[in-house]
């Protein structure tokens, strides 16, 4: 069993190289990704609702990740109560809550008071919301059993309760019918590949909740507007009148450049799946061919792993025509993305894999979307078997760091023209470049240092 395991992985590693030495695309590439799964959080006063909606279900899903499919796609906030036992349980008097609950009305009024100012005002009121959206959050991860919902994915549950290893074959290129064997013989525990598709999948599961608040832009530029006229006909009551309608003339066009577009801030929760070899061996042994006791179990969890606040101003130069839903796409898919981007700089577990595209020169299909701005540092990973556990290791064999001159602009364009960018030679820039030793080889694998 050692040895097939031992030839399985040498193939796929050579399928990998001769894939990447192809020059396909980073996504035909045969890698493990982590997988993840995404959750929009609703209520009554989001502004704009449909459009958002629209353009959140649209959203281009992150290709560094599998996407994970549970039946769970969205909550409604304004449906989750907390109450007194829950509020004690977290060590919060319900006092504070209350306070917290009028700070993040006052958010909201702010932010539609100033521009200027509303930064400010989330860094204050934030944190408090941070801990009572978080403890709705969990509410609904137990509640849904969202744990249980997506290791049913995983293992591709039937409307029967059945499970089998399909799922687990097509992201990990596992041997389905032998893991399916094992476990019907109980020898789950002694099969290498059930724990290596355990720690290469189902520990790498991700679940993110996403709040927006979406800002128009006009009521806080016809506020700036106003205040700044008032200054200027109270400090220049003795100045010309020239230089008097200039300056107020200036406050108009400050004004018409501001007002078009929305301000978008969001709020990004993510969570892994917890899953170990204990986990395993209940499920494999207890839980497999017991679709009652699985619906029933209280054994899978999700932890918290971090939060990211966003905020992004979209607006346009006086004269360009977007349609609302360009603007509201255009907003969203940024933040979104530079929520991703954040939260896998201060989460090494979320960071993602990325395959060596090519080796002369070194580049990679990741680019701004991600962060990249230039001179970021990568780790260059090479997939190994541990002969004594039978689980895939991953060696760092060298490092590699982003050339400023080519970063691929992977960004979202709603409905945008984008100039196209070309290399030295006219072709199109459709990856990133990379400095890095002659050892790096097409079919390694990147993961950025923090």
């Amino acid at each position: 069993m050692q040895k097939l395991l031992t030839i399985f992985v040498t193939v796929l590693c050579l399928i990998i190289t001769t894939k990447a030495i192809s020059q396909e695309s980073a996504t035909d590439l045969k890698y493990r990704r982590s997988s993840l799964s995404m959750i929009i959080i609703e209520n009554k006063n989001l502004p704009n609702k449909d459009a958002v909606l629209s353009s959140w279900t649209n959203y281009p899903f992150p290709d560094k990740y599998n996407k994970h499919v549970t039946n769970l796609k969205s909550i409604n906030i304004d449906n989750i109560k907390l109450s007194e036992q829950e509020i004690e349980a977290a060590n919060l008097k319900k006092e504070k809550l209350n306070n917290g609950l009028q700070a993040g009305k006052t958010l909201n009024n702010a932010t539609s008071n100033k521009l200027s100012s509303s930064a400010n005002s989330v860094a204050g009121k934030l944190p408090m919301e941070k801990t009572e959206y978080q403890m709705m959050i969990d509410k609904v991860i137990t509640s849904e059993k969202l744990a249980n919902k997506l290791v049913a994915s995983w293992f591709n549950r039937s409307p029967d309760g059945k499970f089998n290893m399909k799922l687990i074959q097509e992201r990990g290129f596992y041997n389905a019918s032998e893991m399916e064997a094992g476990i019907a013989k109980g020898q789950a525990k002694g099969l290498a590949s059930l724990g290596d598709a355990g720690e290469e999948l189902l520990r790498n599961t991700f679940v993110t909740f996403t709040k927006l608040d979406f800002i128009e832009n006009e009521p806080a530029a016809l506020k700036a507007r106003d205040a700044a006229k008032k200054e200027i006909q109270e400090s220049m009551t003795n100045s010309p009148k020239l230089l008097v309608d200039k300056a107020l003339k200036g406050a108009d066009n400050a004004y018409d450049k501001a007002k078009e577009g929305y301000s978008l801030w969001s709020k990004t929760w993510l969570y892994q799946l917890k899953w170990n070899d204990s986990i395993a061996a209940i499920f494999y042994n207890d839980l497999w061919s017991n679709p009652k006791a699985f619906d029933n179990s209280n054994l899978f969890s999700l932890e918290f792993v971090g939060v990211q606040y966003n905020q992004s101003l979209v607006t346009f130069k006086i004269g360009e025509k977007r349609t609302q839903e360009q603007i509201i796409d255009l907003a969203l898919v940024r933040n979104v993305d530079n929520a991703f981007a954040e939260l896998q700089k201060e989460n090494e577990v979320f960071r993602p894999k990325v395959p060596v595209l090519s080796a002369d020169p070194i580049t990679a299909q990741i680019g701004m979307k991600e962060g990249l701005e230039g001179g970021e540092q990568f780790d260059v990973l090479e997939m190994v078997l541990n002969q004594k556990t039978g689980r895939t290791e991953y060696k760092v064999v060298g490092s590699a760091t982003v050339d400023k001159k080519i970063v691929w602009d992977n960004r979202y364009n709603a409905g945008d023209k984008s100039e196209v960018v070309l290399d030295k030679n006219g072709a199109p820039i459709t990856a990133t470049l990379f400095k890095g030793g002659k050892n790096i080889q097409p079919g390694m694998l990147l993961k950025q240092k923090r």
